[in-house]
């Protein structure tokens, strides 16, 4: 789905200008603010599972689709002036037709959290597929008739209903809307503050575009929205994941210490096996990557792109890391994080727009999440569970060393080429390459034991782990043997 979702975009941007992207840019930056009081933190209590469901869904329906409604009218009644303050005028119709998903999000919130919490990944799966369709379609046909920012909108809003319908017709168990004090006052503790929490990260994940379209225009943030969704490739797919797993899996193991330590140290590696890689390579092959994806017309935009990927590998840790503080119910934690984020990132901001304009929005956002957010997030981790931070360290260091090393390579072997798909084919392909079979062990383990307990692997898997025993690195923990089938009928028959 992500890898359509960007061949989808790459085929947009031949069709469309920055200043299109740029306007509608605007409009989602619009809704992505107001998204959070919609919701007000009706999923997220939902989805953990230490809490009852049915004394809490009539409740928080109630709740959702009131706040999503008002907030659906208020959106569609102030889109002008809100899109004249982010920089372009011409967003109001966008997000005045983008209103619409909101009131559908009231309608859908606690069926979704539903499906989150009984881990019903096929229902979310085919409400993905089959909204990307229709999507997908009145994206491209409004788009090719020159309808600009208004074929995104719309595209969203044909998606969201087709998603709608799907996970109603999944949920394992449909509530009508009702009323509890009791409910009231467990959303009040814990849903409130993480719908602040959830408001203020929205802000920060689109104050660069607020402000960016406010000093510099439509066009400059076009520019920079490419950049940003080229960089964001395993933010979008790992968040997905996060947000329906991390939640009622680390809240169904917080009461058991061993059990949580393991949790742990198990989602930091996975997580880094995944987007370090992703990460690394874009920086190696930024430039490159934008010219045969986008087209020459978005070049300006490779710079941006080599400087926020390296944002994209410690964001995606930061989003793991509140993840499991609202699992925990630490959603004040998460505020206090998301709150000094804010402060320091706005006036950094405001400082690399003034200055360097996009390119200056980058670089803020990697020296504020760097040094000061994934700090603190690891500081609120450790009082939360105790884990050391050298466990961290240590499930995180080696994949990010070796994707490190395959980026060194990548750039290598890109810069032996004049054409650029062919620097783009060649650098991944090194890479990519260099870091599969390095990093072979521990992605078998993500894998499953299904791939990991078959006799060739396990030969392979202990070559690796003595090479790396000779040489003084860990190739990642011991393949786990596969029981004989005679001791397995022996074990049965006793």
């Amino acid at each position: 789905m992500r890898f359509s979702s960007i061949g989808i975009t790459a085929l947009v941007a031949h069709i469309l200008n920055a200043h299109d992207f740029g306007t509608f840019a605007v409009a989602t930056t619009a809704f992505t603010l107001v998204s959070a009081i919609g919701e007000f933190g009706v999923t997220s209590c939902l989805a953990r599972a230490d809490l009852d469901v049915d004394a809490l869904a009539p409740t928080l329906w109630t709740v959702s689709l009131s706040t999503s409604w008002l907030v659906a009218g208020l959106l569609a009644l102030f889109a002008q002036p809100f899109a004249t303050l982010l920089g372009s005028s011409a967003g109001a119709g966008p997000i005045r037709v983008m209103a619409i998903i909101m009131a559908l999000w009231g309608v859908s919130a606690v069926p979704t959290a539903q499906c989150v919490r009984d881990f019903k990944q096929s229902a979310l799966f085919y409400a993905n597929v089959l909204a990307f369709i229709p999507s997908t379609l009145v994206l491209l046909l409004l788009a090719k008739h020159g309808s600009g920012a208004m074929a995104f909108a719309w595209s969203r809003v044909a998606g969201q209903v087709v998603s709608c319908v799907v996970i109603l017709c999944f949920t394992p168990k449909l509530h009508l809307p009702g009323m509890r004090r009791s409910a009231l006052s467990i959303l009040a503790r814990f849903g409130i503050p993480l719908a602040l929490a959830n408001l203020i990260s929205n802000i920060l994940q689109n104050v660069d575009y607020g402000l960016i379209g406010h000093f510099i225009g439509p066009v400059g943030l076009g520019l920079y929205v490419i950049a940003f969704n080229s960089a964001s490739w395993s933010t979008a797919l790992l968040g997905a994941v996060l947000s329906t797993v991390a939640m009622p899996a680390f809240s169904r193991v917080k009461h058991d210490a061993t059990q949580l330590m393991g949790a742990i140290g198990d989602s930091v590696r996975a997580v880094m096996l995944v987007s370090a890689p992703m990460c690394t390579l874009v920086v190696a092959v930024a430039r490159p990557l934008i010219l045969t994806v986008y087209g020459n017309k978005w070049a300006p935009a490779a710079t941006v792109l080599s400087i926020l990927a390296a944002y994209g590998i410690i964001s995606i840790l930061g989003q793991l890391f509140s993840s499991m503080l609202a699992a925990l119910g630490r959603s004040r934690s998460v505020l206090f994080v998301q709150l000094t984020w804010l402060a320091v990132l706005a006036p950094a901001m405001v400082i690399g727009v003034k200055r360097d304009g996009i390119v200056g929005a980058a670089i803020a956002h990697v020296v504020v999440i760097g040094p000061i957010v994934l700090p603190c997030y690891v500081i609120m981790i450790i009082r939360a569970t105790g884990v050391h931070v050298g466990t961290l360290v240590r499930e995180a260091l080696f994949p990010f060393v070796v994707a490190l090393i395959a980026a060194i390579l990548a750039w290598f072997t890109a810069a032996q080429f004049h054409t650029p798909s062919l620097s783009l084919i060649g650098g991944l392909s090194a890479g990519g390459l260099f870091y599969v079979l390095v990093t072979a062990p521990q992605l078998v383990q993500l894998l499953g034991e299904g791939l990991a307990g078959r006799s060739q692997v396990q030969r392979i898997l202990r070559i690796y782990i003595k090479i790396g025993h000779t040489i003084g690195i860990s190739m990642g923990p011991p393949p786990r043997h596969r029981r004989r089938r005679g001791a397995r009928r022996r074990t049965w028959r006793s």
